[in-house]
C-alpha cells in the first residue's frame, strides 16, 4: 500500500496468546516508507496479558 503526503491508513494487529505466555509483552511493528529521512517507522505496544 502506499499513502500519498498527508493520507492516513489504519493498520490491524492480532496477537495469538496461550495460557504460558501471561505477564508483560512489549511488540514491535515495523512499517517500512519511502521517506529517504524515515525509512522505517515503529509502532510499540505494551500488553499485560492475563491467561
Amino acid at each position: 500500500m502506499v499513502l500519498d503526503p498527508g493520507e492516513t491508513t489504519t493498520v490491524s494487529m492480532k496477537f495469538m496468546m496461550h495460557g504460558d505466555m501471561g505477564g508483560p509483552h512489549n511488540f514491535r511493528l515495523h512499517l517500512p516508507t519511502n521517506d529517504p529521512a524515515m525509512p522505517d517507522q515503529t509502532a510499540t505496544v505494551l500488553s499485560n496479558w492475563v491467561p
